[in-house]
């Protein structure tokens, strides 16, 4: 017998006019299948009523809450989220008597003068009554709530250009002009009605598949926030845009500063980053009060003068010397406005085809990672390995013929008879080693070049260094157990490590492989090299390694923590640096990262009263993982707050997002605790900001990333010198089509590498 409905989710269904009872009939069937034998609670029904499409997810999840009241707002019954801020939420909302969607903002209003406000409201309403402006979607209804008001406009199926800025990069000059030329008129419709917007953002302007740019929250921000007020938990991408003369003064939103706002937007879109790029607040501000809008094409080149001239003086600090209307800034605009629709149509209409995916293509990316990896490791492995058979042969130089070395840096393989195979280790490349001497009395321990090291283990009071010479680089061979450090602080400087083997024995005893295992509150890598070479042996126990498994000493000393590393190289198939706990900061330059399965694993995100602070200088991760890999185990947790400034770095990833959670799907909001800024910056034009994956074998789900502030990072496509491979200058970028105030690419220095491969070459026999 199945069990039916409760009768307060009848009633709540009933009242809410979410269903009827034929609805609930049909529904049975679906019931009985997802039930399987236990009783029919009220979410399996709620479950049914979804994959009916009888309600939506979004009112599922409010009917499973206890508030489930708020899905109706006087007549109007709430269907979806479509945003929310710090002090609004936005609804997909419709009335039961008809069925036409509209948009329902429930904002909070920042003073104690509610009436007042509702006066503003009503006297807007008559202003904007009878507009009707394809680029303008302005308030319908506002009504007055206990403590809140309720803002009806009509609903315009669309997409905000700040999420088309996230998945693109910078806009062509034509879409930027063709937006301009909408967006300066629906804004002389509004000046000739004394009508002022004050809040020209990214994710208030919308693009339609039809090739509208509208504006949305028309006059809304200009009566609840009549004065500019400074938060200091809003991001600040929210200061982008402030007109100089807004700042400090008490002064109200005009015509002139919506004229600002639209040039540091249009300006934004044009440069993919806005003109300044701060992550402070305050110090945003500063810039716009006190330094002026550079000229577009210091970071779009390919931007007309006209163009350029115009956004010159919409921005101008002194609002004297701006355009003195909007009709009069539109008529120095060079769009054409017959001309506007089509070109952000095909725009619009490229994002479906330009962000997919096939599966196919998919699944032949992710199958060939472990082929390109094993190619890597093939390649120097090439200076000892003994193919079985002129078959074997073969098939690995057909992996190879992907990535490779220049062929005179790369010496034959020794020839061994059919059928044989090399189990001795005497007969690989690197024979003889020598144990590590002792630090001397400044606590220093200095290695020569001429023989392969012995991995071991070290325990020491205070700083330890262990250096190489800057011309050969040391060789530090890692065979069943990690070369292992316990020190205050450790420093590295030209010293390479290796891996040897693959046997299953060290796959028993270690449950974190890597080829170092290092214990210090502070860690400091100048110029080193870390790889897994494993000798190619048939066995079933692969052993996959990351370059650095590090733990502070003390974990309660958390502003003592942090790891600094310049001038390395990794190319492991597991993490580049597996991090136990959060350090304070982290700061990579001039590094390179290949076929790694993340450059950072945190087995936990930083805690709530924690913040990471991440310095990237000329960066490289080239068919690697993501960025940032956080291992998430309690979907409750309130992480702390990550910033992370990227300069020239390059960010190609292979299948993976630039921020990646694995494990329990992180809380909704927890991005908005992220903060990137990307000066000088690029990555592929398919890049994912943000996902997660529940297991390693799980596709990946992209996250949002409405709420997370990303400035600065351009996408593109770009060219590498050569082939992947692991000599450095393979990977230098050579062509970016992307903006760039330097002259020089973005992407590692490789004249600052020591030469890592000829010192492994000359380790032959």
């Amino acid at each position: 017998m199945l069990d039916p409905p409760s009768k307060e989710l009848l009633q709540r269904l009933t009242k809410l006019k979410l269903c009827t009872a034929a609805d609930l009939r049909s529904c049975r069937r679906r019931v009985r299948k997802l039930a399987r034998g236990i009783p029919a609670f009220d979410s399996v029904w709620i479950d049914a009523l979804v994959q009916a499409q009888k309600i939506t997810p979004f009112q599922a999840r409010t009917l499973e809450s206890g508030n489930p009241e708020r899905l109706a707002v006087g007549p109007y019954l709430l269907i979806s989220e479509l945003g929310h801020s710090h002090k609004s939420n936005t609804y997909i909302a419709k009335t039961a008597e008809s069925a036409e969607l509209c948009a329902l903002k429930i904002t909070r209003p920042q003073n104690d003068h509610p009436n007042l406000i509702q006066k503003n409201f009503q006297d807007l309403l008559k202003r904007l009554q009878g507009l009707d402006h394809p680029s303008l979607v302005v308030p319908r209804v506002i009504k007055q709530l206990p403590q809140q008001f309720a803002i009806i406009s009509r609903h315009l199926p669309s997409t905000t250009v700040a999420e088309l800025l996230i998945r693109r990069g910078r806009f062509p000059v034509h879409v930027v002009l063709a937006i301009g030329t909408q967006l300066l008129d629906a804004l002389a419709t509004l000046e000739s009605r004394n009508v002022v917007h004050g809040e020209i953002r990214p994710w208030n302007v919308r693009l339609t598949p039809n090739g509208i740019a509208a504006l949305v929250d028309t006059g809304i921000e200009s009566i609840l926030s009549p004065e500019l007020t400074i938060h200091a938990s809003l991001p600040p991408r929210c200061y982008d845009g402030v007109a100089p003369e807004l700042i400090g003064t008490g002064r109200h939103p005009n015509s002139q500063s919506d004229l600002y706002a639209l040039g540091c937007l249009l300006w934004e879109l044009l440069a993919g980053r806005p003109p300044f790029t701060t992550g402070d607040p305050l110090a945003k501000l500063a810039c716009h009060q006190t330094k002026s809008i550079p000229d577009i094409r210091s970071w779009a080149p390919e931007t007309p003068a006209a163009i350029a001239d115009a956004l010159l003086k919409f921005t101008s600090s002194n609002p004297e010397q701006r355009p003195a209307s909007m009709q009069q800034a539109l008529q120095l605009w060079p769009g054409q406005s017959h001309t506007s629709r089509k070109s952000l149509k095909n725009f619009h209409s490229s994002f479906r085809t330009q962000t997919s995916r096939s599966s196919a293509d998919s699944t032949q990316r992710k199958a060939g990672r472990l082929p390109l990896i094993a190619a890597l490791i093939f390649v120097l492995s090439g200076l000892s390995l003994t193919l079985l058979d002129e078959g074997a042969r073969s098939q690995l130089l057909k992996i190879t013929s992907h990535v490779s070395f220049q062929k005179q840096n790369v010496p034959e393989p020794h020839e061994s008879a059919p059928g044989t195979i090399l189990d001795d280790p005497s007969s690989s490349v690197i024979t003889s080693k020598q144990l590590i001497p002792p630090p001397n009395e400044k606590g220093i321990i200095l290695l020569d070049s001429l023989t392969p090291y012995e991995s071991t283990k070290i325990t020491t009071v205070g700083p330890l260094t262990i250096r190489g010479s800057t011309d050969a680089p040391a060789v530090i061979q890692i065979h069943d157990e990690a070369f292992s450090i316990v020190a205050e602080q450790l420093t590295l400087e030209n010293v390479i490590f290796v891996s040897r083997s693959n046997k299953s024995k060290a796959a028993e005893t270690s449950l974190f492989p890597s080829l170092l295992n290092v214990t210090a509150q502070s860690l400091i890598l100048k110029s080193c090299f870390f790889a897994q070479l494993d000798e190619q042996h048939q066995s079933s126990h692969k052993l996959n390694r990351s370059a650095i498994y590090w733990k502070p000493i003390d974990a309660q000393q958390r502003n003592r923590s942090q790891l600094e590393i310049h001038n390395t190289i990794f190319a492991v198939p597991e993490h580049a640096i597996h991090l136990t706990h959060a350090p304070h900061s982290l700061s990579m330059t001039n590094c390179l990262n290949i076929t790694s399965r993340s450059t950072f694993y945190f087995e936990r995100p930083p805690e709530i009263d924690q913040q990471i602070s991440l310095n990237l200088r000329n960066l490289t991760l080239r068919n690697a993982g993501p960025l940032l890999l956080f291992n998430w185990v309690d979907q409750k947790i309130i992480p702390g707050v990550i910033q992370i400034e990227t300069q020239d770095c390059v960010f190609d990833l292979s299948q993976a997002a630039l921020i990646q959670v694995l494990g329990v799907k992180p809380p909704e909001n927890w991005l908005s605790s992220v903060n990137m800024i990307g000066e000088g910056s690029v990555a592929s034009s398919e890049i994912q900001i943000a996902g997660w994956q529940s297991t390693r074998e799980q596709p990946l789900e992209e996250l949002d990333t409405s709420t997370m502030p990303i400035e600065g990072l351009s996408t593109g496509k770009f060219k590498y010198a050569a082939s992947l491979s692991l000599r450095p200058a393979d990977s230098v970028i050579i062509e970016a089509q992307v903006p760039r105030k330097s002259a020089l690419p973005p992407g590692i220095q490789v004249e600052k590498f020591p030469d890592f491969v000829s010192r492994l070459q000359t380790l032959k026999n």
